[in-house]
């Protein structure tokens, strides 16, 4: 009896001691690691970051809700809960404090048209729908104020070879429209809403409401956006439903229609901060970068957007650490980490991100070139210098790549994974970048490996326009690749996308999108659960990849990229690199989130 345990423990260690090495054999192998921190990724433990998120926000001024925006105690909160687990899970933490305009509306906001008062969103119902909201960033009525209403140049032929999407865009369209002491009333599209209303008032108007744009079942209701932060606008500003808008478009053909109006808005400068951490391990020189905004809007916590991505990457963060002390393996490169702030303001945490690091390491391949070809005058660069600069610029920059996780866990969620390549969305409407538009690098290679994560589990995938109404937007007019995961928010779930998703036909992604709602009741535990650990998997992938986009690996995700877009049709001299893309890309047609909308509407 003796002699047999001992033998069996001699041949259980034996065959164990097989196993492991045959196992750590394949330990330099990215997707081998990549699988290990990705399975370690836990529902429960996103639901409870979710949970603190939620005791996090602060009441919001009306006490309608509770909120997490940027300068508020909520945000304040949220981030202290972020740099508490981090801390206690082996990282050191930095906040990037930057100067913010933070605005909030006050409560007693009221709109009426022609004697019928409208349902603000706060307090629409399941039974009694929203119809409209204050745009973020609008100006103060200073009382109540009354005005006719003057349309602009709507177009409602939508099947038109000619149709016009943007109404109020330009100067010019306020040409022969007297809108002067009166409320514009605007159909969105073409451009921010922020360039419609400034241009409303700068044309006399006293007030504006921007009605949503009418061309699909995802344009009809109430346009929740921000002017954003630099906004100059100084008249109040509200989005409204589309059929309103057509409504009372129909009623001034023949009679005066008239508007009474009040909002109050707190209008101040704050100083708020990003929130930033990285491993200890790995090359330095080669940095894999997440990042999630942290801010909710004002007028909910913001759960799932974006409670989601930030609980998504934190506890990535927390499964990467414990595993890179578990397994034997080295880490190649360093990863960093961004819970953004003010992102619903207009991407102003990270767009302060990018222009001060990565318009620091511009400066010095400027500098590095100038010396180098005797120059002294940035003007006096040469195309040929310049793109020099560029090269130089590329290979001094330690961030080689930035992956975005804005909204993963909608209701009614797709699984969207963003368009690296533009093959499937180029002639998108939500595509923010012109034809000749090329992303930079490493953008489509990012796009394959997360559809490979997917197709491994069975999972289809949706391409998703680059819209730049998120904070991979700053990275990519850096050049630097990007790529993300985004589940959807107001726009409404095909026939198609249910059967591949299940979920609701003709119901929003997310319905609860910038509402009081969108709490911890808004998300679907499952999208967390398979985004967060695809987001592990592919950012583990390239934290192990010496050469992130060599030796063979792109072969591969690009073909499965093929495959599953094949399967879902079944079913002034600043930095040139990042002047080229600003100066071709067009002003982002509508976002609120920016997700935004910028006509901020978002995504």
């Amino acid at each position: 009896m003796n002699t047999f345990n001992v033998s069996g423990r001699k041949l259980l260690v034996v065959a164990m001691s097989a196993a492991l090495l045959t196992g750590f054999a394949g330990c330099e192998d990215p997707r081998w690691v990549a699988n290990k921190v990705s399975k370690a990724i836990k529902e429960k433990n996103l639901v409870d970051h979710l949970e603190a998120m939620e005791v996090a926000a602060v009441p919001t001024p009306d006490g309608s809700s509770t909120t997490r925006a940027a300068g508020t105690e909520g945000y304040a909160n949220s981030a202290d809960y972020i740099k508490a687990t981090l801390e206690a899970n082996g990282y050191d933490v930095t906040f990037q404090p930057f100067d913010f305009r933070s605005w909030s509306e006050q409560d007693g906001t009221t709109l009426s048209v022609n004697g019928q008062a409208l349902v603000h969103v706060r307090d629409a119902t399941d039974d009694i729908p929203a119809d409209y909201a204050a745009m973020s960033y609008s100006g103060g009525s200073d009382g109540a104020l009354n005005a006719d209403i003057a349309f602009v140049t709507p177009d409602f032929d939508f099947e038109s070879p000619d149709y016009d999407d943007t109404d109020g865009c330009e100067a010019a369209d306020f040409d022969g429209v007297d809108v002067t002491g009166k409320v514009a009333v605007i159909q969105r599209g073409g451009c921010t809403f922020n360039a419609k209303v400034v241009n409303a008032e700068n044309a006399g108007a006293v007030g504006a409401i921007v009605f949503n744009q009418g061309n699909n079942d995802g344009r009809k209701a109430v346009v929740n956006g921000t002017l954003g932060s630099d906004s100059e606008a100084g008249i109040p500003a509200f989005g409204a439903r589309y059929d309103l808008g057509k409504a009372w478009y129909d009623l001034a053909q023949s009679n005066a229609v008239a508007a009474a109006l009040n909002i109050g808005v707190e209008d101040e400068v704050v100083v708020t901060q990003n929130l930033l951490a990285e491993t200890k391990k790995g090359n330095p020189d080669q940095i894999v970068m997440l990042g999630a905004h942290l801010d909710s809007v004002q007028e909910g916590p913001g759960i799932n957007d974006n409670g989601s991505g930030s609980a998504g990457i934190l506890e990535y963060a927390i499964r990467l650490e414990k595993k890179m002390r578990q397994l034997p393996v080295n880490q190649k490169n360093k990863v960093r980490f961004a819970w953004w702030a003010a992102e619903e303001a207009g991407l102003v945490g990270s767009n302060y991100y990018t222009e001060e690091v990565l318009g620091g390491y511009y400066n010095d391949a400027q500098a590095q070139i100038m010396e180098e070809e005797g120059v002294t005058d940035p003007a006096d660069l040469t195309a040929a210098q310049r793109e020099l600069v560029d090269a130089r610029y590329l290979e001094i920059n330690p961030i080689k790549m930035y992956l975005n996780f804005d909204m993963i866990g909608s209701p009614n969620y797709v699984f969207g994974v963003m368009d690296g390549d533009l093959s499937d969305t180029k002639d998108s409407p939500d595509n923010a970048y012109p034809g000749d538009f090329e992303p930079p690098e490493g953008t489509s290679h990012i796009e394959g490996l997360f559809n490979e994560f997917f197709t491994d589990k069975d999972e289809s995938t949706v391409p998703q326009a680059l819209s730049k109404r998120s904070d991979y937007s700053g990275f990519a007019d850096w050049g630097i690749a990007f790529g993300g995961l985004f589940t959807g928010a107001e726009q409404i779930k095909s026939a198609e996308e249910a059967e591949q998703f299940g979920g609701d036909v003709d119901v929003a992604y997310d319905k609860c999108y910038h509402q009081a709602c969108d709490d911890l009741n808004n998300v679907s535990n499952k999208a967390l659960r398979v985004n967060s650990k695809a987001l592990a998997y592919v950012a583990t992938f390239y934290a192990m990849s010496d050469d992130l986009y060599a030796d063979g690996r792109e072969d591969e995700p690009e073909q499965r990229t093929l495959l599953r877009s094949l399967s879902v049709q079944e079913s002034s001299n600043q930095h040139s690199i990042g002047q080229k893309i600003k100066s071709a890309s067009r002003e982002v047609s509508d976002h609120g989130h920016f997700h935004g909308d910028f006509d901020q509407d978002r995504e």
